[in-house]
């Protein structure tokens, strides 16, 4: 196991690595992986947040392989009345995607319980990085870095910038892109009764993170379904993973076949709202 050291340097801030309204200038980074690698991080401290620097020994760093991705397929190839296909089209799509930002809404019992954001792919510090907030104040950061593994550090419950270094299934889906493509897969597979309902204009509202609103022609599409939904214990300080046996959902596609809201809800009205932004190829 690698040897671990943090390093808390008073700072009255803290921002995400990549500050949203520099990407669009910023050179990719270069990760020296086998040398150390820098976090900018958070820690807990009596006077407020600061940043940590966590540095890693030199070590062989385990590759991961790759995610399978299955052939593309052109949307124009799949009509939208065929809500199976579209549906398979769009998770499809997501995965293949370079760049993923979603934006988030978490209810329970139709009241807003917290909301978020995540993203990852090229021109961030990050293979992915995700942020959520509570309703009650709680702030949670949660970062994948090639190379290294998974980090998360919470204003509640974390004690500091961790990194997991045997992460649970909660912990895979909160720090990865797994976060944002999973719960499509679960409609793949779970998804009943499912229908096309028609086609109609969609704006999303301006990310959180800094991406502009924006409008689309979409397909809307409800059914039902099980699905998997992650949370955050901030007395436990751990990444939680819930089974929802069964949710109604409503999904809108854009014409190009990528994947823009997704909306479900229990019958006591706990769910998620996902707006999903940069997605183009």
């Amino acid at each position: 196991m690698p040897d671990r050291r943090i390093e808390a340097l008073s700072v009255s801030t803290w921002m995400p690595f990549t500050d949203p309204q520099d990407e669009g200038t910023k050179e990719p980074p270069d990760w020296p992986l086998t040398l150390f690698v820098l976090v900018a991080c958070l820690v807990m401290v009596a006077s407020g947040w600061g940043v940590a620097r966590l540095t890693l020994a030199p070590g062989p760093v385990e590759e991961t392989a790759p995610r399978e991705r299955p052939l593309r397929e052109r949307s124009g190839e799949v009509e939208p009345a065929d809500a199976q296909a579209f549906l398979e089209l769009a998770s499809q799509e997501l995965r293949l995607a370079p760049v993923l930002h979603v934006s988030y809404t978490q209810w329970s019992t139709d009241q807003e319980t917290g909301h978020g954001w995540a993203r990852g792919g090229d021109g961030l510090d990050a293979e992915f990085e995700h942020y959520f907030s509570t309703s009650t104040g709680v702030e949670v950061y949660r970062y994948e870095l090639a190379g290294t593994g998974y980090l998360m550090t919470a204003r509640e419950g974390s004690g500091g910038m961790r990194l997991l270094t045997s992460p649970t299934a909660a912990d895979q889906r909160s720090c990865s892109a797994e976060f944002v493509v999973a719960p499509l897969d679960e409609l793949i597979e779970a998804a009943e009764d499912m229908e096309f309902v028609g086609t109609e204009e969609l704006t999303l509202p301006e990310s959180p993170a800094g991406e502009p609103a924006s409008t689309h022609t979409t397909h809307r599409y409800t059914g039902s379904s099980s699905v998997m939904m992650s949370g955050y214990d901030s007395t436990s300080g751990d990444n939680t993973l819930t089974r929802l046996p069964r949710v109604e959902f409503e999904l809108w596609v854009d014409e190009a076949g990528h994947p823009r809201r997704l909306h479900y809800r229990t019958a006591d009205g706990t769910g998620k709202t996902y707006d999903y932004h940069a997605v183009a190829d």
